[in-house]
């Protein structure tokens, strides 16, 4: 394992074969300090920006998490008012299908009113011609 990281691990994980967990590793061979950068004790006071502490890194995580959470709130916020003008727009649609409907129905009822006029002022007056020529001679 030396020459993969240059890491230090300050205690055992219980994952550890044959060692208790939390046991502090002082000589072990397996573990690579950061040599060369500065004295790193393992974690003491002259500690490297390149490791946190549990707490710290607890905090940072509650930290995430409440912006997360934060931000989940604010996205169901938009969700929602994107919704609110969506359904907006939907009814302003439906009101101007609805009024251009009734016109055209209007319109429709106009149409078949002067069709009507037609017919009978021209098809009455063919069928009374052509009764008259027919039966009156």
């Amino acid at each position: 394992m030396k020459g993969k990281n240059n890491m230090a691990t300050p205690l055992h994980s219980s994952n550890d074969n044959n060692v208790p967990a939390n046991t502090p590793i002082e000589n072990d061979e397996r573990v690579l300090y950061n040599k060369g950068r500065n004295s790193s004790d393992g974690g003491g006071g002259n500690m490297n920006n390149d490791y946190v502490t549990h707490p710290e890194l607890k905090l940072s995580e509650e930290q995430t998490q409440h912006k997360l959470d934060n931000l989940d709130n604010k996205i169901t916020q938009v969700d929602n008012k994107i919704d609110y003008k969506f359904d907006e727009l939907d009814k302003k649609i439906d009101s101007k299908f609805d009024l251009l409907n009734s016109k055209l129905d209007a319109q429709n009822k106009l149409i078949w009113w002067i069709i009507r006029l037609l017919t009978a002022g021209v098809v009455l007056p063919a069928i009374a011609y052509f009764v008259k020529t027919i039966f009156l001679k």
